[in-house]
């Protein structure tokens, strides 16, 4: 396996889990044929032997934690819609869309793969804090610390993680469009550690690279998917590299270590 020729980043998470950089957007589902955020996609990306497999949470009207990228499921509105109905439309593959407390259970059976949970901005952006907030008290309930990670893009939401649990939280920052809380000066002065930006923001702002490593800030890029952008950054030493394409990742990383 690929994974045994990469190295670990010194700010990694990475005691007991896979030694490398490589995370599964949404699980291993591109070349799999599995849906995205699927119980199967995490466990493929698990068994491909990724450091971390990420995965997207809403909280119904019910307050059921479910793993979802898109605001709504089956065209029903996650946020204004109880769990009960939402599970009568199942993934592709027939499963039922998993709630927290599964995807959790499921990454706790294994020891190698993180699970790196994205907490969604909903139409009601203040109910980021309440996904949050319930995220990490479930988390806490099963004893599911050692295998999580958080990312979030609203800032409150991220400062009630802050206040509720010592592990990773990063900031996404704001999707295609800067925004001034991404500029590194802003980064230093709210104390955030961790930051998973657009791959585009690097690419526009080099120099944020450097200056975020001095301030020792544990940096991952999202999706990086195409082959000339996944060299740009293994090259600049990023600690985690999130893409749709772990297959082609780990090629890369195998090719360099072989040189």
């Amino acid at each position: 396996m690929a994974a045994l020729l990469l190295f670990t980043a010194a700010t990694a998470q990475t005691t007991g889990f896979n030694d490398n950089r490589i995370i599964a957007h949404r699980g291993a589902w591109k070349n799999t044929g599995h849906p995205q955020n699927s119980l199967a996609s995490f466990r493929a990306a698990a068994e491909m032997g990724c450091h971390g497999s990420e995965c997207d949470v809403h909280l119904t009207s019910d307050d059921s934690l479910v793993v979802c990228h898109d605001l709504k499921h089956g065209g029903m509105l996650i946020e204004t819609t109880p769990y009960a109905e939402l599970a009568k439309v199942p993934l592709k593959n027939g499963e039922t869309i998993p709630t927290l407390r599964q995807y959790l259970a499921r990454a706790m059976k294994q020891h190698g793969t993180k699970l790196i949970i994205d907490i969604k901005t909903p139409r009601n952006a203040a109910r980021a804090t309440d996904i949050a907030l319930a995220t990490d008290k479930l988390v806490k309930q099963m004893g599911a610390d050692e295998w999580v990670e958080y990312l979030a893009g609203y800032l409150p939401a991220i400062e009630a993680l802050r206040r509720v649990t010592d592990l990773p939280v990063a900031y996404l920052g704001r999707w295609r469009d800067e925004v001034p809380e991404m500029n590194p000066d802003t980064v230093k002065r709210r104390g955030i550690k961790y930051i998973d930006y657009e791959d585009r923001h690097y690419l526009a702002h080099p120099e944020w690279v450097d200056a975020l490593r001095r301030q020792g800030v544990h940096l991952n890029a999202w999706v990086v998917n195409d082959e000339e952008r996944m060299d740009w950054f293994i090259e600049r030493g990023f600690d985690y590299i999130t893409t749709d394409e772990p297959e082609k990742l780990f090629d890369k990383y195998a090719a360099k270590a072989g040189k």
